[in-house]
């Protein structure tokens, strides 16, 4: 009996560790690295911790891949090993009980927490930043060594984050995350970016127009 009831936490824990690895990977490459910057900038810890991941983004996926893989091998023994247990006597329902297990696992442990981690990667990603820290801090021999591998057959090409002119315009367009400028600023900034985008002299008379042009106001980026 306490052996079925380990077993059945160990499927619980594999399984919100499924959870979790899937939904921070979702979150890291859908959130918006714009705000990030920015709030980073603002001295937000967690956002730090995002733009580390993020700024070197094929060492955060190997740390996920392997921590999810742990997860799933975990899932699938502890539920198979249980489902020996439970039902002894009939190799149906362990066939039966092993179909429940693979749907179970897909959809909370894969589909479910993408879904959720997608629709506000923002949010979401500042609130698993410090869980991510923790787990890949205790996965890093076995991530360190997964990235080794990788290069030894296929060498890292050179990486330079930076903050590209749609991230500005992003952030100009949506400042609920903490910026701190007007109407008038943003319509300035967006300007001068719109304008070097397309290669045209910045002048203080294109500057002035702004004044004059609401459209500026409501800036999209299909206008670059």
């Amino acid at each position: 009996m306490i052996v079925s009831v380990l077993l059945g936490f160990a499927v619980l824990a594999a399984l919100v560790l499924s959870g979790f690895f899937s939904g921070t990977e979702a979150a890291f490459v859908t959130v918006s690295r714009g705000r990030i910057v920015h709030l980073s900038r603002e001295g937000s810890a967690k956002a730090k911790i995002v733009l580390r991941a993020i700024g070197d983004l094929q060492d955060t996926v190997t740390t996920i891949l392997v921590g999810n893989n742990i997860a799933n091998t975990l899932y699938s023994s502890a539920s198979a090993a249980l489902a020996a247990r439970v039902f002894a006597d009939s190799s149906l329902m362990r066939t039966v009980w092993a179909c429940i297990a693979a749907f179970v696992v897909l959809y909370l442990g894969e589909f479910f927490p993408k879904l959720l981690c997608t629709t506000r990667p923002l949010e979401r990603v500042l609130f698993l930043a410090p869980l991510y820290e923790a787990a890949s801090i205790l996965l890093r021999p076995l991530s360190g060594l997964a990235t080794a591998v990788i290069g030894f057959f296929v060498p890292r090409a050179e990486v330079r984050p930076g903050v590209t002119t749609n991230d500005l315009l992003r952030i100009l367009q949506d400042r609920k995350d903490g910026a701190v400028l007007t109407d008038l600023e943003s319509a300035l900034i967006a300007r001068i970016l719109v304008l070097r985008r397309k290669g045209e002299k910045v002048t203080a008379e294109s500057l002035l127009s702004v004044l004059d042009d609401a459209r500026l106001h409501t800036l999209k980026l299909e206008d670059l």
